[in-house]
């Protein structure tokens, strides 16, 4: 389990490192727009295809959705509070005067 987790942080750290390069040719929000898209439709080839059939892969749609979107949305606040909490170690000190 344990090489199964460094493979999967190792990929994690290697598709950041490609998207802190991108930034030289797109800006930010387009980098985070394409990540999304291609987790999203990555996500939705991985449930075709671990699905028995195109029966089955619609029925499962809706919990899919939910799912995907629920595990999203607690992946992003736990990183969103990473960073509120650890902003000048993250970020930098841009605005010392709003510092609170």
């Amino acid at each position: 389990m344990a090489q199964q987790d460094d493979a999967f942080w190792a990929l994690v750290e290697k598709f950041i490192e490609q998207a802190n390069d991108a930034p030289e040719t797109l800006g930010l929000t387009e980098v985070g727009g394409a990540l999304l898209c291609a987790a999203a439709r990555f996500n939705a080839y991985a449930l075709a295809a671990s699905s028995i059939d195109r029966k089955s892969f619609k029925e499962d749609f809706d919990q899919s959705l939910s799912d995907y979107s629920q595990q999203f949305k607690a992946l992003l606040a736990e990183d969103l509070a990473d960073y509120g909490e650890n902003y000048k170690v993250l970020i930098g000190n841009k605005d010392e005067e709003t510092d609170a």
